[in-house]
């Protein structure tokens, strides 16, 4: 066994991602031997995974893209079920209010015109039709 020199190796972005995917890759019992086969700690991945989990790793210093864009883990992808859902199921609860407005609506407007309809005197007569019907009414 080696001793420490207790420095922590420097990694770069594209051997951070091949360690993550060997160590996802790895089957249950067997990921603490590709940790320690690589000389990192649990929770170096933990803090990679995350990293790579909420965009973090998205560009180098260089400015180029890594080739992991775009690829969702299983744990980000359940997040975004997760939160899709949550949008889902608020704009289903929207729709019914609206659903519910709306019919109250339409009721409001069929009262309203039973109302006039009911309420509604003779119909007016513009002023040349009253100039018309006085002219034309005989006079005593």
């Amino acid at each position: 066994m080696t001793k420490s020199t207790g420095k922590v190796p420097f990694r770069t972005l594209e051997e951070k991602l091949w360690l993550l995917e060997k160590y996802e890759a790895a089957p249950h019992g067997s990921k603490g031997a590709v940790l320690r086969e690589h000389g990192i700690s649990a929770n170096a991945i933990r803090v990679w995974a995350y990293a790579r989990d909420h965009g973090e790793f998205a560009a180098t210093p260089t400015g180029k893209r890594s080739s992991r864009d775009g690829v969702m883990t299983p744990r980000r992808q359940s997040a975004e079920i997760v939160r899709l859902r949550r949008e889902l199921a608020r704009a289903q609860a929207d729709q019914e209010i609206l659903k519910a407005a709306l019919e109250s609506a339409g009721k409001a407007h069929a009262l309203l015109e039973k109302l006039a309809e009911s309420a509604e005197p003779a119909p007016l007569q513009t002023l040349s039709e009253k100039k018309q019907s006085r002219d034309s009414s005989p006079t005593d």
